[in-house]
């Protein structure tokens, strides 16, 4: 056998295993029955195998939403990581699972020191004593995807290196195709993975997760932010030292702040959580509506207070994008909320979600003005973004209205900024920060460069329309006159009625069988030169015609008689 075909099916086997293995945690969990209709039911174990002190049996009075975390947790980083994005997706799961999902962890032990070397000389390619000055062998991070260690480069400088776990992205790359699969066969048999799109929600969990395994393209971010902000001299983003990185191994400039953490419960001598709020969140709101690209992890262990009163970000691994469109419909959105604007609120939300056949808009109108009325209720308690972000997305979930990717992330982001600012500043309102950025931003939007360029676009729209309309008319009428004009209709929500033709067809075509039955089967019996045994066939068919047709005629009476029961119970 060739070296790749022993390779592919080296592959092939393992990942006939990581199925046994998934059945097997979901079954011991007790949840495999949530994914029915994925086909992990034929993988799973059999009874007889399980065995005593199994999770499933010692925890399977537990929630179902925490039972579901523990497979997760279990199953590794693909799973975990996929669960903490679908935790910021409650227009997808209901409230009560997102508050789980929200829980996980992926801490695990580190690994030994001499692991990491190997697979730092294997990518740089050198000894790490040529490499590195210093290099501190106990890890200051370590999640199920790499581990952060502190070092020095020979000119002294002291830098973060971020290595990733030998094996990590082959492992993830077998998991996140079973997931992608999973999810394309809830696509094909279930109505709930038909309705929310999961195959694609499946594509673009899996793309993401891919983009955290390469390290260049989390160091390219950081350029990026770097750049961009590179003349703000309250901000900080840490240096990328190319000629230490590779895809698996990332070297940064080494960030020597207190970690907003330490913030929330309480000053820290000679660091001012106000300042960091302000100047944290108003370069979140330059990242995301005058960029169009932001850090889409905003936890308070990813910002620091730097002693020279600079704000620092550091973890770029999740970063995000929005088009110009979506962050006009989100900060519409915001200015609408803080302005107690129900119907300008209504309009940004349709303008994100679009407007399908089934939308009540008066009701969703209704509900958003209650959400609005809770938020400054609790804005009045403390309460910030956050709740506001979870209740709309909840009420998108009832209203069956879904919403992009882009959208949903960038909205869980706000909710995340806002409430990390809430602990580290009680006194911290968005409001103070979003309406001074309105006040600079939206003369950019509707100044006059933005307006003359908007007007270009469609001047040169109208006038490729108006150019083509003659000959489009032209040939239209051309068709008409000559006899050939066509009109498609492609109606939809009349399956039922189709079902109910073809089984009023199906009827008419065995009511005419059975009644050629009976016709024929009278004239042979009424003809004397028939035989004895012809004539008693024919009698034989005639009782088997008639016996139908009266069975028929009752299940058509009881069917009448179930719906009308059912119709005065309704009335009751």
């Amino acid at each position: 056998m060739a070296k790749n075909d022993a390779k592919a099916l080296s592959r092939g086997a393992r990942r006939r295993a990581r199925y046994r293995e998934i059945a097997a945690v979901l079954w011991e969990e007790r949840v495999l029955n949530v994914f029915k209709g994925a086909g992990l039911d034929e993988h799973a174990p059999p009874e007889a195998a399980r065995r005593e002190g199994d999770p499933g049996v010692k925890e399977k009075e537990l929630p179902r939403a925490v039972r579901i975390r523990h497979a997760l947790e279990r199953l590794g980083p693909a799973f975990i990581k996929a669960g903490q994005i679908l935790a910021t997706r409650r227009d997808l799961v209901t409230p009560d699972l997102a508050e789980e999902l929200a829980k996980l962890q992926d801490d695990v032990p580190t690994l030994p020191w001499e692991e990491i070397k190997v697979r730092i000389e294997d990518e740089l390619g050198k000894p790490v004593e040529e490499l590195f000055a210093t290099f501190d062998q106990v890890p200051i991070a370590a999640a199920s995807i790499g581990q952060v260690y502190r070092a020095t480069l020979p000119d002294g400088t002291p830098v973060a290196v971020k290595v990733q776990r030998p094996g990590v992205t082959e492992t993830m790359d077998i998991d996140l195709e079973i997931l992608i699969d999973q999810a394309q066969r809830l696509a094909a048999h279930t109505q709930w993975g038909k309705d929310f799109d999961v195959a694609s929600l499946a594509e673009e969990f899996a793309s993401i997760l891919r983009s955290e395994l390469d390290y260049r393209r989390e160091g390219r971010a950081l350029d990026r932010f770097r750049e961009a902000f590179a003349d703000n001299k309250d901000l900080l983003f840490p240096a990328v030292y190319w000629d230490h990185s590779t895809e698996y191994v990332l070297t940064m400039e080494f960030i020597d702040g207190v970690p907003a953490t330490k913030l929330e419960g309480g000053e820290v001598a000679g660091v001012s959580g106000e300042h960091l709020v302000q100047v944290g969140v108003g370069c979140y709101f330059q990242q995301i509506f005058a960029m169009g690209f932001y850090h889409a992890d905003p936890h308070a262990g990813n910002l620091f207070a730097m002693p020279d009163g600079r704000v620092a970000f550091v973890d770029f691994g999740r970063t995000a994008s929005i088009s110009q469109r979506n962050r006009d419909a989100v900060f519409d959105m915001l200015l609408s909320v803080f302005d107690d604007d129900v119907r300008g609120a209504t309009e940004a939300v349709l303008m994100m979600c679009g407007t399908p056949p089934h939308a009540d808009i008066s009701q969703l109108e209704v509900e958003l003005g209650q959400i609005m009325a809770a938020y400054r209720r609790a804005q009045a308690m403390g309460g910030g973004l956050d709740d506001l972000v979870q209740k709309l997305l909840t009420m998108m979930r009832a209203h069956q209205l879904h919403l992009p990717t882009e959208l949903t992330v960038l909205l869980t982001t706000l909710g995340m900024v806002d409430g990390v600012a809430s602990q580290i500043d009680p006194a911290y309102r968005l409001v103070d920060v979003a309406k001074p950025f309105a006040k600079k931003l939206l003369p950019e939007q509707f100044g006059p460069e933005r307006i003359f360029k908007a007007t270009m676009r469609s001047a040169r729209a109208y006038a490729r329309f108006f150019d083509d309309l003659p000959v489009q008319a032209t040939r239209v009428l051309r068709r008409a006159g000559e006899g050939e004009f066509r009109v498609s209709v492609r109606p939809t929500g009349f399956e039922q009625m189709m079902e109910r033709l073809q089984a009023g067809f199906t009827l008419l075509a065995y009511a005419l069988i059975v009644s050629a039955l009976i016709i024929g089967s009278s004239i042979l019996v009424s003809r004397p030169e028939l035989t004895g045994l012809e004539r008693a066939g024919s009698r034989v068919v005639l009782v088997a015609a008639v016996a139908s047709v009266i069975v028929l005629l009752t299940r058509m009476v009881r069917s009448e008689w179930r719906k009308r029961r059912a119709g005065r119970r309704a009335d009751d």
